[in-house]
C-alpha cells in the first residue's frame, strides 16, 4: 500500500495506530527496567512518579474533566524538629530569683492561657516567688500556687499586667495527644539567656505509682538537662519537664505531661509567702 494514495481518514487512523503501539511499547520497557533496577533506585522513581485520574461526565450532562494529580512529598525529620521548637519557644519562660541581684533558677513552660507555669520545684528552694522573663523579654513577678511532691514540680501564677500596666498575652504550650513510646524521637530545650536544644530517643517508660509511663527516659546527656527543662515530640507537643523526681529515677528522665500538671495527694498549696 503507498502511503501517499491514503485518504486523511486512513492516515488520521494509522497515525493513532501507530502512537498506541508505541505507548504499549514504551510501557512494556519501563516495566521491564523497573523489575531488573536495584530496589534504592526503584524507590527514588516512585516517589517522583505522578498519578493522573481524569474522571469522565456522563453524557448529557455539561462537557468538563476533572484532573486530580497526586505527588510524593517526602517529609525530613529535621524539618519537623525546626517547626517543633518553634512552635513551643513563645512558652518557654526562665526564672529568676527576685533579689535586688536576680539569679537564675530554672526553666517553666506555660501551661495555660491565664499565664500558669510548670517548673522544677526544687529549682525554686524555699521560696514563694519569682521572676519570669517571657520569650519576648517580658518581666513579671510570680506567686507558687502549688507544689507536687510526686512529681517534684511547682505551678506559679504571674501577675497578668506588666510594672508600666500594659496587659500580658500568655501563649500556652500543647500537650501532646500521643502517648509516648519507645524509639521515638524528643527535642529537650536548655539554655540560660538563649533556647539550646538537644534531640534524643525515648529510652525507657518507668512507671510510678498508679501511672503507668510516669517517667519517660531519654538518652539525652544530664549535662544538657537544666532544671525545668522540657521535652517535646516532633510535633512541637509538651512531653514532659525535667524534676527532681524524674532526675533521680534517671538522669535523662523526665515527668511525663500525662501526670505534669494532676494534683497528687501529696499536693501542698501556697499562699505566696515561703513556707
Amino acid at each position: 500500500m503507498d502511503i501517499e494514495h491514503l485518504s486523511k481518514s486512513q492516515i488520521v487512523l494509522l497515525t493513532l495506530l501507530v502512537s498506541f503501539v508505541t505507548s504499549i511499547a514504551t510501557g512494556i520497557v519501563t516495566v521491564s527496567l523497573m523489575d531488573q533496577a536495584p530496589p534504592a533506585i526503584a524507590q527514588t522513581v516512585n516517589r517522583i512518579v505522578e498519578r493522573t485520574v481524569e474522571k469522565a461526565v456522563p453524557l448529557g450532562q455539561a462537557a468538563s474533566t476533572v484532573v486530580t494529580t497526586e505527588k510524593t512529598v517526602v517529609v525530613k525529620e529535621s524539618d519537623l524538629i525546626v517547626q517543633a521548637v518553634e512552635k513551643i519557644t513563645p512558652s518557654l519562660v526562665r526564672m529568676y530569683s527576685s533579689s535586688s541581684e536576680p539569679e537564675f533558677l530554672g526553666l517553666g513552660i506555660v501551661v495555660d492561657e491565664n499565664g500558669s507555669v510548670v517548673c522544677d520545684a526544687m529549682a525554686l528552694g524555699e521560696g514563694g516567688d519569682a521572676t519570669l522573663a517571657l520569650a519576648d523579654g517580658t518581666r513579671l513577678r510570680a506567686f507558687v500556687t502549688s507544689r507536687n511532691e510526686e512529681t517534684g514540680t511547682a505551678i506559679l501564677q504571674p501577675a497578668t499586667t506588666t510594672a508600666d500596666g500594659k496587659p500580658v498575652h500568655f501563649t500556652p504550650a500543647v500537650l501532646s495527644v500521643a502517648r509516648p513510646t519507645l524509639g521515638q524521637t524528643i527535642v529537650v530545650l536548655s539554655g540560660k539567656s538563649i533556647p539550646r536544644i538537644a534531640d534524643g530517643l525515648v529510652t525507657a517508660l518507668v512507671p510510678q505509682g498508679e501511672t503507668a509511663e510516669a517517667i519517660v527516659d531519654t538518652n539525652v546527656s544530664s549535662d544538657f538537662v537544666m532544671q525545668g527543662s522540657p521535652m517535646i515530640d516532633t510535633g512541637g507537643g509538651l512531653l514532659g519537664i525535667s524534676t527532681s523526681v524524674s532526675r533521680a529515677s534517671s538522669p535523662g528522665g523526665f515527668i511525663s505531661s500525662a501526670v505534669l500538671i494532676q494534683p497528687a495527694q501529696s499536693e501542698k498549696k501556697d499562699s505566696g509567702a515561703t513556707e
